[in-house]
């Protein structure tokens, strides 16, 4: 009886290593990346990408349709160019969570825009 236990272990650790490992590395598990994580990249590829909107850069450029603003990791931040609907919870300082690429400009070109909801709701005071 113990031989079995044995071979059941032999067998079941690497499909228990690999599982562990593959969930850990999946892109279900690792929601977005963030704006530092996306500033050390070289690559054009498409990526989900979240950080806060830095207060007072929002602007809206009517002759292109365009909105632009800046988001915030811990050491830098990015500029985005974003044309699409608005969530309405849009505001300087809430956490953004777009997908997009990089552009020929170098700023993030957003191709959807959402708005992470706060955990706790607080009063205004």
């Amino acid at each position: 009886m113990n031989t079995k236990i044995v071979i059941g272990a032999i067998v079941l650790l690497p499909v228990l290593a690999h599982l562990t490992y593959a969930t850990t590395t999946s892109t279900f598990a690792n929601y977005y990346i963030t704006v530092d994580q996306y500033a050390a990249r070289s690559a054009t590829t498409p990526v989900r990408v979240g950080g806060q909107i830095v207060p007072g850069t929002i602007r809206w450029d009517n002759a292109t349709q365009t909105m632009h603003f800046q988001l915030a990791g811990d050491k830098t931040t990015v500029n985005v160019d974003y044309r699409g609907p608005v969530p309405d919870s849009f505001r300087d300082g809430f956490t953004a969570i777009l997908d997009g690429a990089r552009g020929a400009n170098g700023a993030f070109v957003a191709t959807s825009l959402m708005i992470k909801c706060p955990h706790q709701y607080l009063p205004a005071g």
